[in-house]
């Protein structure tokens, strides 16, 4: 399988994913892509035919005639299409934007040279379990450290912040190579609805209201016993309307994804005054994708304090009301009256905020992969 070769000197990337299908991933993984566009005259991104086909759709056609396809069809196929794509060439760049153990481990053994940088991997939510005080947990753990952080001396990763960044240095010592890791605030290559930022004003005729949609992690049994306290509010006593959207996972394996297109996800969400955020765990080692839309949206949000969200507000100002307990934030949706002049300010920031976040996780990216 060739792909377009550029004239000498030009230099080129390669970007994997090794597991994700249709959707998935979709606004971080465009986002990857048009940091490496900004960066390399020739990019390949090798990906499931589905997720191929999500990532022509969001980043459009002009970005796209810079990028050469190579869809691979069953999982058991990336191994071979990798190996098949990269034989006898050399990239200046081979980034993996998801990460996938087998499939570290044989590239690691086989292809280090293939790209003249150190191969980069995207770690999501890879580590979430670091801090588990389970035994046999804890031992896995150990394990995956040492696969990435210790055996093998050339790999390079990525997190997707810097708070991220040091809660994982942090969780897994001094034993292992924490130089290796690098941050990057979450990217976002997918263009902003027209109308963010200037949502429908507050008013003092209807409830505020506030949307929910659970992401790819199942609903936990705490949150779900939050939205079962919402409902259970009478409706004279409600400050705010709550609706729950469904956007189930449908199919198995490879064929997993969303129900709903994240376009319409998008339109959903930017109808709302706000966006109700309930992450399933602390998020200490991990982005989040529905804190990001909300960029695209500029749609306020309600929800659950987290490293990640602190870090983005710290760059684009205050976006919404967050607690640090479940409790705190019931008792907020079930008496407060948000201040209209406040909510338009956390709107300004999201719609500022676009701007803010792509050309920081572009300055990063750059400065990260110049080192």
């Amino acid at each position: 399988m060739k792909h377009p070769e550029g004239p000498p000197g030009d230099p080129s990337a390669l970007l994997i994913d090794p597991s994700v299908v249709g959707q998935s991933h979709i606004l971080v993984n465009t986002g990857v892509v048009r940091l490496a566009l900004a960066r390399y005259s020739r990019i390949s991104v090798i990906a499931e035919v589905s997720h191929c086909e999500a990532l022509k759709e969001y980043l459009g056609p002009e970005a796209c005639e810079r990028i050469t396809f190579v869809p691979w069809h069953r999982r058991s196929d990336i191994r071979k299409t990798v190996r098949d794509f990269i034989s006898g060439k050399k990239f200046d760049q081979i980034l993996f934007t998801n990460m996938e153990y087998d499939m570290f481990v044989y590239m690691c053994l086989f292809h280090q040279g293939a790209s003249r940088k150190p191969i980069r991997w995207v770690l999501h939510s890879h580590l979430v379990e670091a801090a588990a005080t389970d035994r046999r947990v804890r031992i896995k753990n150990v394990i995956k450290w040492y696969f990435f952080f210790r055996a093998f001396r050339g790999a390079r990763f990525i997190v997707l912040g810097d708070r991220i960044r040091a809660n994982v240095e942090e969780l897994i010592g001094p034993l292992f190579r924490r130089g290796n890791i690098g941050a990057v605030i979450h990217p976002v290559g997918v263009a902003p609805l027209p109308q963010r930022g200037a949502g429908s004003p507050l008013r003092s005729n209807r409830l505020p209201q506030v949307i929910f949609m659970a992401g790819w992690h199942a609903l936990s049994p705490k949150n779900r016993a939050l939205l079962d306290a919402l409902e259970g509010i009478h409706q004279e006593d409600r400050r705010f309307e709550v609706e729950v959207v469904s956007n189930r996972i449908d199919g198995v394996n490879d064929n997993k994804a969303f129900s709903m297109e994240y376009t319409d996800r998008l339109n959903r969400i930017a109808a709302a005054d706000f966006f109700l955020h309930l992450p399933s765990d602390p998020y200490r080692l991990q982005a989040s994708g529905a804190v990001m839309d909300m960029l695209l949206t500029g749609t306020p949000m309600i929800g659950l304090r987290t490293d990640f969200g602190e870090e983005l507000a710290g760059i684009i100002g205050p976006f919404g009301y967050f607690f640090d307990t479940r409790d705190e934030l019931l008792r907020f949706l079930s008496s407060a009256s948000p201040n209209p002049t406040e909510v338009e300010s956390f709107r300004a920031n999201l719609a500022s905020g676009y701007d803010k976040i792509v050309a920081r996780s572009q300055a990063q990216f750059d400065e990260l992969l110049a080192s």
